[in-house]
């Protein structure tokens, strides 16, 4: 009983606020991935370089006045050339090993029989041995066709399996009083925390998605607010809400300290009252309420 208690005193301990460090071990990991998704990319586009370097070096350039021959410029075009189609039996018939981005390049570039540039080779063969690391994949000699032939079968299975949301009708837009009392440049100052029925902490903005516990809901600042207007989407009836979030398109910073999520249909009236109190005011100084667009329409 005794050690049950500890523990869950030690639960009730950790915190879990999201601080710098994790911030910045998040960028690393995400950074250190995808420079190791592009290696595999950049060693494919420098075998295609090094085959259009070595092409060209077999034009000798005399003078800018040289003519070239239809003959020249053919095989040239023929060497520039990139494979369109790959026979079944190269694409299937190999088979398949883990091997680490540097071995798969040695191989395409032995395969390519490519005899450009020594330094060329050597440069992209030591960043591949560097950055490359003993991180392995599945690959084989030329799986660049089959590899997008899966995943477009892959992409076309998620589609079939997708479940599309029920038919649902949307809530009526409303406009409480308090949003207007954000405007009352004289008034006192609101608390929003008392103010239920019109405001509520950002987390909530979650509610009934699959993302809520995970979003770690007393982590977020204590001035990041949203109104139950943004957070009204639908009429619900037990659906998910995981295809109806609403886009966080507009934010009233409130009196220069809090930051509040507001729908468009408050933004429209929100902009139009600020307007006409910035305009009413004797002299031009900066309002302490004011409506700024976050995220731009794109369609």
């Amino acid at each position: 009983m005794k050690k049950n208690s500890v523990l869950s005193n030690e639960k009730e301990n950790i915190d879990d606020r999201i601080t710098l460090t994790d911030i910045l071990r998040w960028v690393y990991e995400n950074t250190q991935q995808s420079t190791w998704d592009g290696l595999h990319h950049w060693a494919t586009q420098s075998l295609s370089f090094q085959r259009k370097v070595n092409a060209f070096q077999n034009i000798h350039w005399i003078n800018h006045e040289e003519s070239f021959t239809n003959i020249m410029m053919e095989n040239l075009a023929r060497e520039c050339l990139e494979t369109e189609v790959t026979e079944l039996k190269a694409m299937y018939g190999v088979s398949k090993t883990f091997q680490t981005i540097f071995e798969i390049y040695l191989a395409r570039y032995t395969h390519s029989s490519i005899c450009s540039s020594v330094e060329i080779h050597e440069a992209v063969s030591k960043r591949l041995y560097d950055y490359g690391g003993s991180k392995k994949l599945l690959a084989q000699l030329l799986d660049e066709e089959q590899q997008r032939e899966l995943e477009r079968k892959q992409e076309l299975e998620e589609e079939r399996q997708q479940k599309r949301p029920s038919s649902v009708g949307p809530c009526e837009p409303v406009l409480h009083d308090e949003i207007k009392k954000l405007c009352d440049m004289q008034g006192p100052m609101l608390n929003l925390s008392n103010l239920i029925s019109a405001f509520c902490p950002i987390a909530d903005a979650f509610l009934g998605t699959t993302f809520y516990r995970e979003c770690q809901p007393h982590s977020w600042q204590q001035n990041l607010w949203i109104t139950n207007e943004f957070k009204r989407v639908i009429q619900t009836r037990g659906e998910s809400l995981d295809p109806f979030l609403r886009p966080a398109r507009w934010i009233l910073v409130y009196r220069n300290q809090h930051i509040i999520f507001v729908s468009p249909f408050e933004a429209n009236w929100l902009m139009s009252q600020l307007h006409f109190l910035y305009h009413k005011q004797s002299c031009n100084k900066r309002l302490t309420t004011t409506l700024c667009l976050l995220l731009p329409r794109i369609k």
